[in-house]
């Protein structure tokens, strides 16, 4: 017996990525220093605009600049995570998604990986993971050693 599946548009494709916005958060304020991304796309999931008031800027503009740079697109599948959220997803204390300075995004393409991949090389980030169907970089450089790790 077939299970009857209605469609479902999924959130993880860039067109279909949508946010309802606010008076106190625009999508002026949302795209404000960017080309490609939006700062909501870095949002604890539990707060609008938390991304652009607690991420760190130099992983979200490194970003930016190479999808701008190499046109493509990606989900943002976690950027800042909040106190609540972290506690929750069982992070630990010391993670850089805590401090704003840590991205996971889709990537499954292998062509688009590789160039993902330099562009963050070239643009000088030493802690880079590759799953199999997404990146992880942080910028904490000062805390946690350099590696390049494959899962």
């Amino acid at each position: 017996m077939k299970n009857n599946k209605y469609y479902q548009k999924r959130d993880d494709i860039w067109r279909y990525y949508k946010v309802d916005y606010t008076d106190k958060y625009t999508e002026e304020d949302d795209t404000e220093g960017l080309k490609v991304l939006k700062w909501s796309m870095f949002d604890s999931p539990e707060e609008l605009g938390s991304g652009k008031r607690f991420m760190e800027s130099e992983p979200v503009f490194i970003l930016d600049k190479i999808f701008d740079r190499e046109r493509l697109r990606g989900y943002i599948e976690l950027g800042y995570t909040s106190k609540p959220y972290a506690d929750r997803m069982l992070l630990s204390t010391d993670n850089p998604h805590r401090l704003g300075k840590a991205v996971k995004f889709r990537c499954i393409n292998k062509h688009h990986r590789f160039r993902l991949v330099r562009g963050l090389i070239q643009y000088g980030v030493e802690r880079i993971h590759l799953f199999k169907d997404s990146i992880y970089f942080d910028t904490d450089n000062y805390i946690k050693k350099s590696e390049l790790c494959f899962f």
